[in-house]
């Protein structure tokens, strides 16, 4: 992620969470930084006339003084528009106005944004190769553990679920494409754009996305009092404390946002008490060894 995307993550993050003091760590922890560095996005913010006030001690943290207008609250997918830029040494404005039709993110689902520089430069490509009308080759290592090598035509990218995903036509079928299982992208000749498919929306079912309106129940068991910080953290303040039990019960329409935050605690001093969702969650991580061993 480039430096302003970290900037403007952190000044988004401070603007939601205007009703408590932020901790340095925290923010530490959302950008995968040093304090240190947290504390330099502090003074350029300041420098942007972007006021935040600090408390220090073991209770204290960072609050922005005045709620952000508006007019400046930019979608977590307009991040990936801020990384191309970085990436191609061009203006933010050029990025926007090249970026190809993006979905909106669901309500519940808030995007993480951790880019890794590998999905970066795929992304890149798939950018241009939209824009350009161009077909693409790449390998395709499913979350199933098959793998195939595809030649698709690109039509949309969409971002949901902490997921970016690719939208093309292979052999005249419309189909959904996990970008981080993506390898090996070429960019080929020019294709017609069929213009029934460029109206098509985003809802096909993707890998850990439920279209059905459904919600997926977790219960966490923690055994210390101490974690119970971290577990709130990690689920963005979503869920529920029953405190006499010591349970965190958090519900979602997307396993992912489930899966993912899960997978960062680990599962020292935390137990999943519904049996139906560990079941699916143990599912997940199989599928996930069964790709690193291919």
């Amino acid at each position: 992620m480039s430096h302003i995307a970290r900037e403007l993550k952190m000044l988004f993050y401070l603007n939601d969470h205007m009703n408590r003091l932020v901790k340095i760590s925290e923010l530490s922890d959302l950008l995968e930084v040093t304090p240190r560095q947290v504390r330099r996005y502090r003074d350029d913010l300041e420098q942007c006339e972007f006021y935040i006030s600090e408390v220090r001690g073991p209770n204290g943290g960072y609050k922005l003084v005045k709620t952000l207008d508006k007019s400046l609250m930019i979608p977590d997918n307009i991040m990936l528009a801020l990384n191309v830029s970085a990436k191609n040494n061009v203006s933010l404005v050029k990025a926007l106005n090249n970026l190809p039709v993006i979905s909106t993110i669901d309500n519940v689902v808030g995007g993480d944004n951790i880019i890794t520089d590998y999905e970066m430069n795929n992304l890149v490509l798939l950018v241009n190769a939209i824009n350009e009308s161009k077909s693409i080759s790449f390998h395709y290592l499913a979350r199933s553990g098959k793998d195939f090598d595809l030649e698709i035509n690109p039509y949309k990218l969409s971002y949901k679920n902490h997921t970016y995903y690719l939208y093309g036509d292979h052999k005249g079928l419309y189909k959904c494409y996990d970008v981080d299982c993506i390898s090996n992208l070429s960019i080929n000749e020019t294709f017609e754009k069929k213009q029934d498919l460029l109206n098509i929306d985003n809802d096909e079912s993707s890998y850990g996305v439920k279209n059905d309106g459904k919600e997926t129940t977790l219960i966490l068991e923690y055994s210390i009092d101490s974690i119970l910080g971290r577990i709130e953290r990690v689920f963005e303040y979503k869920g529920i404390v029953d405190k006499d039990n010591k349970t965190y019960t958090v519900k979602s329409n997307s396993e992912n946002e489930l899966y993912y935050p899960l997978f960062q605690l680990g599962t020292k001093n935390i137990k999943i008490k519904n049996k139906e969702f560990k079941t699916k969650y143990v599912k997940y991580l199989e599928n996930q060894l069964k790709a690193l061993n291919q």
